[in-house]
């Protein structure tokens, strides 16, 4: 969180709903963590039976596919908000001012948009699944919606992340 740093205590505190984003964008990246102890389990599951006991089970793959999706969809958005995530700042390290001001706008625009495509996509996606009512190919069968639905939630954890951060950086610029 950008927020600025002053002595007056709750005038420095960002505001409620900022917060209350936060903390559940926090918790969206403390359950991807979790997911990857998961999806490691599954792994290592798998390759003992495969290795071992020389008779591989086939649900392994499947869970750890749709645990990788959650565990990525789940933790962008803490990754974005934390600013952990891949950054190209070669031409932008050299920006001062408004310069830096508009790119960081842009990027956090360009974050938005991507946001919006990709829920939009998403949303089509789990709805027509679960209209349908299909369900996963493979060894486990489960409603299809179930493992999409983390591409929706992620992307409006993305979405509502950008627009915080825009929010943030007009206010801040203001103050």
């Amino acid at each position: 969180m950008s927020i600025q740093s002053n002595s007056d205590g709750a005038a420095s505190a960002a505001p409620l709903p900022i917060r209350l984003l936060y903390g559940l964008v926090w918790l969206g990246g403390a359950l991807s963590s979790l997911l990857i102890l998961v999806a490691f389990s599954f792994t290592i599951i798998a390759v003992f039976w495969r290795y071992v006991l020389s008779d591989p089970l086939r649900w392994p793959n499947d869970l750890t596919g749709w645990t990788l999706v959650a565990l990525i969809m789940l933790g962008v958005s803490e990754a974005y908000r934390r600013g952990d995530h891949i950054a190209m700042d070669l031409a932008t390290g050299h920006l001062s001012g408004k310069s830096r001001v508009a790119q960081a706008v842009w990027a956090h625009l360009s974050v938005l948009a991507f946001a919006t495509v990709l829920g939009s996509s998403a949303w089509h996606m789990v709805h027509f699944a679960f209209d349908w009512q299909a369900y996963t190919s493979g060894s486990i069968e489960i409603p299809l919606w179930i493992p999409q639905a983390p591409l929706f939630i992620g992307s409006i954890l993305l979405g509502l992340t950008a627009l915080t951060k825009l929010l943030e950086l007009l206010v801040n610029r203001r103050n």
